[in-house]
């Protein structure tokens, strides 16, 4: 009896032992699952996972015109971006590699998802257990070896440095050399995946990650930008499924440009804020000037992830929502906008010039109804852009030649030192130290002031503003005209005028006919824009209304008067004045437009040449007009750079003239703007094509007639 108790409780103790054995087992197996398979799960979070931060990029705001036409849109794309932090790190990395194994094996079509798992385990287990064992030799593999280590150098710049977190980890002591290995199979493994659904070869991907592993701190590299939503998405889903980790689809917003070639210089392009980055920022235009206001502000949201790329859920994770940019509504009209193009490229074309510029301002407001320059660009292609970067309205400094002779006027005429009436000799006049001041080959003898504008008399120009005063009065009208400082256009880089001293008497000559000082075309415009509306000088109008996306309005920005130029009788004196330079004998018969009485000054200046000097047959021409002279309801500035007509001689009653006129019948019409006066030979037009419709109907019946009589 004593033996057997004995014997039970042997027996009990036996299973006790095996039971606990198998406990202490099962733990152990558990805690090397845990510190080999899932040591990334714990690696950065006490919760557990690896913190992800995706962020939402905003939607840039829309830019309008003054009818609230889209003239930008946003198109959602994605950026392919590789953070090499991530594929250096052998936690991560094990487990596509791993992954890449499993699904080559024998097995892998017998199991299910569960034992599929256990078998990608299985792998990942080994590529841990190999990466701590000494290097072993290289014999068949060597090339292959040294081939992997060239692509790992090339991109990392750390030939045996370990990789990042091991240096934490160095309990682990994996071999750097193996890591290395893993490290450049893997990138060889996620291009092989990226490669098909990029359209590339595998070998394009690994360069781009070569060329960004260069630069030693950039750890973010875009491999591929502007990526549609589809392509994204495959991307997201194949990296995935395949196990792969440290590249990730960003979503963006792209700008897009309703009419590319329009507008080109206002408007503007944007471009990343810095390399790798989702946020679009202004680079020219009002893309640039207008950024905090079209920018918005990212949002973000926070995820965790376990080795696996699958999301751990956690009461913790933030999420900010994405705020988008103010929209922006222009006081560019398209409608006059377009006819501006049109006529630009037109009138470059016929005259074979290069350059230049029409603006189209509202004297009363200063809002900039219509700007064009060329050369211009593509703003969806960038084509052409180095050569069209210029914004030649803006940026554009020229000699304004005999368009400047206003200022001299004004200055007399407003003093009252002169009066539109008062006789100028017009004749040569000497200049000590300079050449003398003439008109040849014309000869005008005496001329009234209005008619030395209509004329366009150098030496009366010049006698005016010595008679106003000299250099010390015609400096103040300069500078109230606004060509001293820049215009407070709401555009980037706007160039600053430039002019000669004119205390010295041979420079305030030349001056007083438009030589011997630098402006912009705005700025030349935003004078006759003062002559028009009464004597005020407006600052541009370029933007109008900023609203949000609700259609709140955030800021209206109003009409600026910068300062009174001249007596309102002066303006309308002056306007008089121009309305005689398109009449009989003036200089400006070429830009009449049928039914509106116009007012306007041509501009005809040498071009000066790079080493000092000035050409004899290159000109800049110029036009400055408005419409109706007696109250205007635009004004209108045409320049042309260096001109090469074949029809008439360059200058600008017949070059600018001509364009002015198809300009401003065009914008009458779009404006409705009331006729001032009779057309001239309007009934004859009509008798003309009354004639015209009689004889064309008598000849399609009397071609009826005959083919009748053939049929019968």
């Amino acid at each position: 009896m004593s033996l057997g108790k004995n014997t039970t409780f042997a027996k009990r103790c036996l299973l006790l032992c095996c039971v606990a054995g198998g406990i202490v087992c099962y733990l152990g197996w558990v805690l090397i699952d845990l510190h080999i398979n899932n040591a990334q799960d714990r690696d950065t979070l006490s919760g557990g996972g690896r913190l992800e931060v995706e962020e939402l990029p905003a939607r840039r705001g829309l830019i309008m015109d003054s009818r609230e036409e889209v003239l930008t849109t946003n198109i959602q794309t994605a950026d392919l971006i590789a953070d090499l932090y991530h594929l250096k790190d052998i936690n991560i990395i094990t487990w596509g590699l791993a992954y890449s194994k499993a699904v080559h094996s024998n097995k892998w079509g017998t199991l299910d998802e569960h034992g599929r798992e256990k078998l990608i385990g299985y792998y990942r287990r080994r590529l841990l257990i190999q990466a701590k064992m000494p290097e072993p030799e290289q014999t068949e593999h060597e090339e292959k070896r040294e081939n992997l280590n060239v692509i790992y150098r090339s991109i990392f710049h750390d030939e045996n440095k370990p990789t990042k977190g091991q240096s934490d980890q160095s309990k682990d002591e994996y071999n750097p050399s193996i890591v290395q290995l893993y490290v450049s199979e893997y990138i060889n493994y996620a291009a092989a995946i990226i490669a098909p659904i990029l359209g590339v070869s595998t070998d394009e991907v690994i360069e781009k990650l070569k060329q960004t592993g260069l630069k030693k701190k950039q750890m973010r590299v875009v491999i591929s930008q502007n990526l549609p939503e589809d392509k994204a998405e495959g991307l997201r889903q194949a990296l995935h499924n395949a196990r792969v980790q440290g590249f990730q689809c960003e979503r963006s917003w792209k700008r897009s440009y309703v009419a590319p070639t329009c507008l080109t210089h206002i408007l503007g392009y944007v471009g990343y804020q810095t390399e790798g980055s989702t946020l679009l920022s202004g680079i020219t235009g009002l893309e640039k000037t207008m950024d905090p206001y079209l920018i918005g502000q990212k949002g973000f949201r926070e995820s965790r992830r376990n080795n696996r790329g699958q999301i751990i859920p956690s009461q913790n994770d933030k999420y900010k929502p994405p705020v988008d940019g103010l929209n922006i509504k222009l006081t560019i009209n398209m409608d006059l906008q377009t006819i501006v193009e049109e006529e630009l490229d037109k009138g470059l074309a016929h005259f074979h010039a290069p350059r230049g510029t029409i603006i189209v301002v509202e004297p009363q407001t200063g809002s900039i109804l219509a700007m064009a320059s060329r050369p211009q660009f593509n703003l969806n292609t960038k084509e052409n852009m180095q050569e069209g970067a210029l914004n030649y309205a803006v940026q554009g400094l020229y000699e304004p030649g005999s368009t400047f002779k206003v200022v001299s006027v004004t200055s007399a005429v407003d003093t009252g030192k002169l009066s539109f009436n008062t006789m100028i000799d017009c004749s040569s006049a000497s200049v000590p130290g300079s050449r003398p001041v003439t008109d040849a080959p014309r000869h005008y003898g005496m001329l009234s002031v209005a008619d030395v504008l209509k004329k366009s008399s150098n030496p009366g120009a010049f006698r005016i503003g010595c008679r106003a005063g000299g250099w010390d009065v015609y400096k103040k009208y300069l500078e109230a005209y606004g060509f001293r400082d820049k215009t407070g256009i709401e555009l980037p880089a706007e160039a600053r005028s430039q002019c000669q001293k004119g205390e010295v008497f041979a420079n305030f000559s030349r001056i007083t006919y438009g030589y011997a000082i630098m402006v912009t075309p705005l700025q030349v415009a935003m004078a006759y824009a003062a002559i028009a509306n009464g004597g005020l000088l407006m600052k541009p109008r370029l933007v109008d209304t900023i609203y949000d996306s609700n259609g709140r309005i955030v800021e209206h920005r109003e009409p600026t008067v910068l300062r009174r130029v001249m007596k309102e009788s002066t303006s309308k004196n002056l306007r008089t004045a121009l309305a005689r330079v398109a009449g009989e004998g003036g200089t400006a018969r070429r830009g009449n437009v049928p039914g509106y009485q116009i007012g306007g000054k041509t501009g005809t200046a040498h071009k000066v040449k790079e080493k000092g000097g000035y050409y004899d047959n290159r000109y800049t021409v110029s036009f400055a007009g408005m419409l109706p002279a007696s109250n205007p309801a635009f004004v209108c500035l045409v320049v042309i750079d260096d001109p090469h007509p074949t029809d008439c001689r360059p200058g600008g009653g017949t070059v600018g003239a001509p364009i002015f006129k198809n300009v401003a019948e065009r914008i009458a019409k779009a404006l409705n703007i009331p006729p001032t006066e009779p057309i001239a030979g309007a009934e004859e037009k009509s008798k003309i094509a009354l004639r015209s419709r009689f004889e064309a109907n008598s000849a399609q019946a009397k071609h009826q007639t005959i083919s009748l009589q053939r049929v019968g």
